[in-house]
């Protein structure tokens, strides 16, 4: 029977965890899936140039140039760590012991991120949840499920948001080179080599679809804690109340990590030989908060003779009171404090800071993330 409609429950997001060589069989063990995702949206674009000439009023061609580019772009809700580790990004247990945040993905020896990663969104046949299945099902399998790929996906956008009634989210922006779908779970590698701008003739198998699978649900906008150093006028020291200060009043808050690429190319070839990240990379975080207490001394003029790094920490519990996840943004310089006041609103304060990603051994400078294990 032809499908009506497709909506998320029949859905579940697919990534490879290793080499994404086109000539190796990918199985359950290469493949895990991405969990808490509440969207995804993916498409591609073409870019082609028109050949004209005397004697003919329209196009007698359009060529590709350049190769196409595929587009995935997805959210979830930030728990416990589980799919930043399997999107490549470093972590440790401690932040003492935290690399770099996107250390895993310019580190040379990582050959499998370096070729980018295989993404796949399989759908389950209408009216079924897609967790659950097991591999042998019949509707894991033929016309009633199919599976879309995205191969050598690159990341290139990485951000994390919280608020006061809202789930913090998180949002990754990814590019590929090549798209493809299937019937049920198994097909063709999606993966291009390089060399020779070509899929082999190795395929893949995604493990049956699963939840409940990390540690938390998801992590509540009360259970967040905030260190950060104050702005030009506003005070903003902590996030904890105490004897001797009043925790500041933040009602949102973004960590902006954009990791954007380029395409090196030479001649012979219809695909570029390498999709490198432009540096450098600055990241960038906005925070929100009601105005409570001005800072006893501030002055513009101060930041001049006195511009000293500042370092933002923001700490995830789950509901036990737990440490989850702690991002701790180094290396920070503020460069933006806006004030906002009208009738029948509190007075609100947005402060913007930014720093930049230092090398893999750089522990002053960039995003650092340590997760509970």
């Amino acid at each position: 029977m032809p499908r009506n409609r497709v909506i998320y429950q029949s859905e579940a997001l697919f990534v490879g965890t290793g080499n994404i060589a086109t000539n190796a069989n990918h199985t359950a063990g290469d493949i895990a899936q991405l969990h808490r995702v509440q969207s995804a949206n993916y498409g591609f674009s073409v870019s082609r140039q028109n050949i004209n000439q005397f004697g003919n009023l329209a196009r007698i061609d359009s060529i590709i140039m350049e190769a196409p580019t595929v587009n995935l772009d997805f959210t979830y809700y930030l728990h416990d760590g589980t799919n930043e580790r399997l999107l490549g990004f470093a972590t440790g247990a401690t932040l003492s012991a935290a690399p770099s945040f996107i250390s895993g993905l310019i580190d040379t020896a990582n050959v499998g991120t370096l070729s980018g990663r295989n993404f796949h969104i399989f759908t389950a046949p209408e009216g079924v949840d897609a967790n659950g299945l097991t591999t042998g099902a019949a509707n894991m399998t033929g016309t009633t499920a199919s599976t879309i790929s995205i191969g050598n996906g690159f990341v290139t956008n990485y951000s994390v948001e919280a608020a006061v009634g809202a789930i913090p989210t998180v949002s990754v922006g990814v590019e590929g080179l090549n798209i493809n779908v299937c019937e049920g779970r198994t097909g063709l590698n999606p993966a291009l080599s390089i060399e020779t701008s070509i899929t082999g003739t190795n395929s893949f198998a995604l493990p049956a679809p699963v939840t409940g699978s990390v540690q938390v649900g998801a992590l509540r906008p009360g259970d967040i804690t905030l260190t950060l150093q104050e702005g030009i006028l506003t005070d903003l020291p902590t996030g904890i109340d105490n004897a001797s200060n009043t925790a500041a009043h933040i009602q949102s808050f973004s960590i902006e990590v954009p990791i954007g690429r380029s395409t090196l190319q030479r001649l012979g070839s219809n695909f570029g030989y390498a999709k490198v990240i432009d540096f450098p990379v600055e990241v960038t975080v906005n925070v929100s908060a009601t105005v409570a207490d001005l800072k006893a001394a501030g002055d513009l003029s101060s930041i001049i003779t006195s511009d000293a790094d500042k370092t933002l920490t923001f700490q995830f519990k789950d509901a036990t009171g737990g440490s989850k996840m702690v991002y701790q943004v180094k290396g920070c310089k503020i460069a933006s404090e806006n004030f906002s006041s009208s009738i029948g609103d509190n007075k609100s304060v947005d402060l913007v800071f930014t720093t930049q990603i230092g090398g893999i051994g750089d522990t002053t400078n960039g995003v650092f993330v340590a997760v509970a294990p």
